[in-house]
């Protein structure tokens, strides 16, 4: 009996790491579902009928998939993939179970470790293909807004004219210019 009930805690604490690892698949390793106002609105049946719902944007309405609109903006291998990416992790965060139909699936250990170790291979090169995806569209953004910075920066008047650094700084802390001098 305290066997029984040791095992039923340990299938409740597996089941709270798979689920919190898939979670933290989904939204820290693959940047999906972070905007819970876009899917508030995509979990209300009729902003979803028709697979589209529209998006303010500076141009306008724009439409966008839910798969967009729940997941992420950007989706390099299509809504379709991304999702059967997503559901085929899910399954295999909990491939765990097989343990408990081990005898009736496997004609033995070695092959029910061979094929459990195989199910985690491919679930981590399938994980790989988001994570990678999602880390790319970080940088793309970073360098996005470096370059929108930078032109923000030559814009402003205080960088029009072609200066020395030693003058900017100088010109930051107030101190007066040693314009035709000799700088040290």
């Amino acid at each position: 009996e305290k066997k029984a009930t040791l095992e039923k805690i340990l299938i409740i604490l597996l089941v709270i790491n798979s689920t919190y690892s898939l979670a933290w698949d989904i939204i820290m390793d693959w940047g999906m579902m972070q905007d819970t106002q876009a899917m508030a609105q995509a979990v209300v049946p009729e902003t979803c009928a028709g697979g589209a719902i529209a998006v303010p944007t500076e141009e306008g309405l724009k439409p966008k998939t839910c798969a967009q609109n729940v997941l992420r903006p950007r989706l390099r291998f299509g809504a379709t993939t991304s999702i059967s990416i997503l559901m085929t992790d899910m399954v295999l965060r909990y491939s765990w179970l097989l343990r408990f139909v081990e005898k009736d699936l496997f004609p033995n250990t070695d092959i029910f470790i061979l094929c459990t170790q195989f199910l985690e291979a491919l679930r981590r090169a399938l994980w790989n293909l988001l994570r990678v995806e999602w880390e790319n569209i970080k940088q793309n953004r970073a360098k996005e807004a470096a370059e929108k910075d930078i032109e923000m920066m030559e814009k402003d008047s205080f960088l029009s004219e072609p200066v020395s650094a030693v003058a900017m700084v100088n010109r930051v802390q107030g101190a007066p210019s040693n314009k035709g001098g000799h700088q040290s």
